[in-house]
């Protein structure tokens, strides 16, 4: 795995760390609250593109595109390219833009160090000053992407109560990462301005990540449903939510029928070719994390450090959660899959239903969850 992409796991399992979910909520499947949109029209810039879904009923997807911080480094580096002096309202011009602004609150959260001086240095290095040409190209082909047709697509893997309402900054910055940030708020999608992302790929991330957004603006639904399970079967069940990461590839591709990870980068697509052909091998290490859970063997915070072991590049949660959800939704229907991301558990018992029923017919042996998970969750038949 590159420097990059170990970077970029890392930024997601600090995240990870930091949302107070149902458990994978950690992750990006869930989140705490019921999303409050604001929209700051004084800190919009001229070339802000506001996207609504035309079939989202009542105002159900709401996207807010905005590069300004890409753009303004941008002006820096033509100036620069050109020979001409970079003034202190150039600087002012970045750093009042709203997406500099939440990456300063974030790294904060984070504790990391991030000063004006030293984003000045940045901006102003040899090496970003070689990327302009690149730079440039990416941002207007990212910018031509119709997020309103994305977030319509995504709509139609959510609850009917699921609502997306979220910002979209692609940056320019020294940390080469792409995260969610302030989901129980103001929900933004962070995304560093890759010249090796295709416009294509650009789409299908942000697709991704939001319907991450709308499934956990039902996440107090799912909450109420296992607060009352003993505390190890709750930590599974919340745990579970983790396969959001396979519903959500579904989603941004669009159908069960669609390819996955066609516009991705070599690595991705390989990874996830491996990931299917040892679908059986990972469920079954999965089911039995959940089963030391359920019986004492893993506890406190190693719980968390080996569920995350399985987000890796796209690892099981992402992996096996695919399959799952595309089993559910070819046996039983989209409505049924929807159902199960109301209540996380119902994917893996509808998964075990539809996949016993596939063994019988003797073409094809897959894994199922053992009974003792799905007793303890609340969810056996």
């Amino acid at each position: 795995m590159s420097e990059r992409r170990r970077v970029r796991q890392r930024e997601k399992n600090e995240r990870c760390k930091r949302l107070s979910l149902t458990a994978y909520a950690v992750a990006m499947t869930t989140g705490t609250t019921r999303f409050i949109h604001r929209l700051r029209l004084l800190a919009l810039s001229p070339l802000l593109l506001l996207c609504f879904a035309a079939d989202a009923p009542n105002d159900r997807v709401q996207i807010l595109l905005n590069p300004s911080e890409a753009e303004r480094v941008l002006d820096i580096l033509a100036k620069r390219k050109a020979g001409k002096p970079v003034t202190e309202d150039d600087w002012q011009a970045l750093f009042a833009t709203e997406p500099y602004q939440r990456l300063k609150k974030r790294e904060a959260s984070m504790h990391r160090q991030f000063t004006e001086d030293d984003f000045k240095k940045f901006v102003l290095s040899d090496d970003l000053a070689k990327e302009y040409d690149v730079l440039t190209r990416t941002l207007a082909e990212w910018k031509k992407v119709g997020l309103h047709a994305s977030g319509a697509r995504v709509l139609q893997y959510l609850p009917a109560k699921a609502v997306i309402h979220a910002k979209v900054f692609p940056e320019i910055k020294p940390l080469h990462n792409s995260f969610v940030f302030d989901v129980g708020t103001d929900p933004a999608i962070f995304l560093y301005l890759d010249p090796g992302v295709s416009r294509q790929y650009f789409e299908q991330t942000v697709a991704h990540e939001m319907h991450h957004i709308g499934l956990a603006s039902t996440d107090k639904e799912y909450e109420k449903k296992i607060s009352s399970l003993p505390d190890p079967a709750r930590k599974v069940a919340q745990w579970m939510g983790a396969f959001g990461e396979g519903e959500a590839m579904l989603a941004a591709a669009g159908g069960p029928d669609v390819p996955i990870n066609e516009y991705a980068t070599e690595d991705l697509r390989t990874n996830w070719q491996a990931g299917m052909r040892d679908f059986n091998e990972n469920l079954a290490t999965v089911n039995d994390f959940f089963v030391q859970v359920l019986d004492g063997r893993i506890a406190g915070d190693e719980i968390n450090k080996k569920a995350f072991s399985f987000f890796g590049l796209q690892g099981p949660w992402y992996t096996v959660g695919y399959k799952m959800a595309v089993m559910v939704e070819k046996r039983y229907g989209r409505p049924a899959l929807i159902e199960c991301m109301l209540d996380r558990r119902l994917l893996l018992s509808r998964y075990n239903s539809a996949a016993d029923e596939t063994n019988r017919g003797g073409k094809e042996h897959l894994g199922l969850w053992s009974p003792e998970v799905l007793k303890a969750v609340g969810t056996a038949p």
